[in-house]
């Protein structure tokens, strides 16, 4: 959840990703998910993004992510009602499309890397009931790794124009806003 509360679009927001799920073991290995330990580290990136891309699909959709609807069905619904014939995979792609637009509008408002963080109260070990002191993943690790799955620049947390042309979303960007985005 430390990924998922700092790279969210809308500041620390379960909605965005509800990955303590996936923590617990409710892995949607339909969607790509698997397994890791809780107290895992930057092997967890691919997972978390996954999740969100996932989530924001449920998003714009409008479904309840209470309802956790399975991927095979909503892909069923969606086909139906559009009268496509989409897969799995490009459904998700429409989640991740989202989710590097909500980023490009957050990176046009000033959003960098150093704004993808947690309170620091949440990055030092407190003792547990027995004195023992508790975990704290390491975070910068995962970041890193959140970025170079997701194709963002590791300096700056803006989507690259690499990973912009992967998703068919460099002509959305104005002359302007590359201009800011550069800054």
């Amino acid at each position: 959840m430390a990924l998922v509360y700092a790279t969210s679009p809308r500041g620390a927001c379960h909605n965005q990703s509800d990955y303590f799920l996936a923590d617990i073991g409710q892995v949607e290995t339909g969607i790509g998910l698997e397994f890791h330990n809780r107290l895992g580290g930057a092997e967890k990136a691919t997972n978390v993004a996954r999740h969100q891309d996932f989530r924001t699909l449920f998003n714009s959709l409008v479904l309840c992510i209470f309802s956790n609807v399975p991927p095979e069905t909503i892909l069923s619904l969606v086909n139906s009602a559009c009268g496509t014939d989409m897969s799995l995979e490009e459904l998700l792609l429409t989640g991740e499309r989202g989710w590097n637009i909500k980023r490009l509008i957050n990176n046009q408002l000033g959003v960098r890397r150093e704004n993808d963080s947690l309170p620091k109260a949440l990055l030092r070990p407190y003792r547990d009931h027995q004195g023992e002191l508790g975990f704290v993943p390491d975070f910068e690790s995962m970041l890193e790794a959140y970025y170079k799955v997701r194709g963002w620049d590791p300096v700056t947390g803006i989507p690259t124009q690499n990973k912009l042309d992967e998703l068919g979303l460099s002509s959305l960007i104005p002359d302007h806003w590359k201009e800011k985005l550069a800054q």
